[in-house]
């Protein structure tokens, strides 16, 4: 990898100036990372299977290119003739992840930091999509994992699931697709001076406005599930009790939806099938996608 990143640093020769300071950060399986000057990072897809997602991310900067709360990106490349693989170079961002410092703020901190990633989602969604069936595209989803699932509940289980199912087409039919980030969660918002940026973009999709909220409001409901080891002992329920309040004052039309809270019952339905398959001894999850299916029902 060293000729590849030496080659990209003289391609790049107006951004990182003569004799610049690199440094290889060892984070993640998909891609690979160097800090230059302390000011670019460079983020390499060393790992084919890993390129459409690098795309979608590549994508995501250009139709963000004027939002001030995401990194700035300086270059890219994907035809292949610089260096065999696609890479971009995007803005260093300083701070620290949000999930680590969150129970530190105050309340006011709090909706603060609320209120600009409003903003920042906001921008997002001025990107509108072309429309698709967002009934079936979500009821396919589930039904293959279903399916795979089946047996792993019992009979009364089985008629409480299948009765929220026959309810998807009720609850999810949706007219307008937007830019969503899709991976919305206190790891990848960024924290300095008061200040976010949000980071990752690599699963970024059109989809309807609500899906945003499908990972941060499980986040903010089981907010030591998506935390790192060495920070869920400092998560708590109550320090996460009000984002929803904070959302719905700063952007209202993000929680619109007269059949939201179903909806994201349901997108709870399909994320822990697909993590109760993968682990079927442990019972908590059954219990999410049996208490999914019963807002979904009720």
């Amino acid at each position: 990898m060293e000729k590849i990143i030496n080659t990209i640093i003289e391609n790049n020769y107006e951004l990182f100036g003569k004799n610049p300071k690199t440094e290889k950060i060892n984070i993640g399986f998909t891609n690979t990372i160097y800090i230059v000057n302390n000011s670019h990072v460079v983020k390499i897809c060393t790992n084919k299977d890993n390129e459409v997602k690098f795309l979608k991310e590549i994508e995501f900067y250009k139709k963000n290119k004027d939002n001030d709360l995401i990194p700035k990106l300086y270059y890219y490349n994907i035809d292949k003739k610089e260096v065999p693989y696609y890479y971009e170079i995007i803005e260093k961002i300083d701070g620290v992840s949000l999930y680590s410092i969150w129970h530190t703020l105050d309340e006011e901190e709090r909706e603060d930091i609320i209120k600009q990633l409003c903003t920042a989602m906001k921008k997002f969604h001025s990107n509108i999509g072309n429309n698709y069936d967002w009934t079936k595209t979500t009821s396919d989803l589930f039904i293959k994992l279903y399916e795979k699932s089946k047996l792993l509940f019992n009979e009364d289980e089985q008629k409480l699931i299948d009765k929220a199912y026959s309810r998807f087409s009720e609850f999810l039919d949706s007219n307008e697709f937007v830019l969503v980030h899709n991976d919305l969660h206190f790891d990848n918002i960024f924290y300095s001076n008061g200040k976010i940026k949000l980071i990752d973009f690599e699963r970024s999709i059109y989809a309807p406005r609500d899906f945003e909220l499908d990972i941060l409001y499980r986040m903010i409901r089981k907010p030591w599930k998506f935390a790192s080891e060495e920070i869920e002992q400092y998560t708590k329920l109550s320090d996460y009790e009000n984002i929803m309040t904070y959302i719905e004052k700063y952007y209202k039309e993000l929680v619109s939806n007269k059949y939201l809270y179903q909806r994201l019952a349901i997108y709870d339905m399909v994320y822990f099938l697909k993590q109760y398959l993968n682990n079927p001894q442990i019972e908590e999850l059954k219990q999410d996608i049996i208490d999914a299916a019963k807002i979904v029902t009720n």
